[in-house]
């Protein structure tokens, strides 16, 4: 099985070079795993649809705009994940791109 800093480094690899942020999906093959990955990724702010202890967990990650913790942090705790033997499989679910944000806030003129 592949590390997942590995598999992080070939979600990256084939996202637009405007990506802003994406929604990414850690599934643990080994779920008895969960609760010494979640402290892992506490940085991440992970989230889980079920108990936490499903070894499912999801996260932002942010690149140029957008809600997320920043990609070369999430990389970092998924090689801290490698680094203690966790294995798992991580999924993009979704992907934001193309981030123009408009100033918005405060007078025009």
């Amino acid at each position: 099985m592949q590390h997942l800093a590995e598999q992080w480094d070939q979600i990256l690899a084939r996202q637009p070079e405007d990506w802003s942020s994406m929604n990414i999906e850690l599934e643990l093959l080994d779920a008895n795993q969960s609760e010494e990955s979640a402290l892992v990724l506490s940085p991440l702010n992970p989230w889980h649809e079920r108990d936490w202890r499903s070894g499912i967990f999801r996260f932002r990650a942010a690149h140029t705009f957008g809600y997320g913790t920043a990609a070369p942090l999430c990389r970092k705790r998924l090689a801290t994940l490698d680094s203690v033997g966790v294995k798992g499989t991580l999924r993009l679910l979704s992907r934001v791109a193309d981030v123009r944000p408009v100033a918005t806030q405060g007078t025009t003129g």
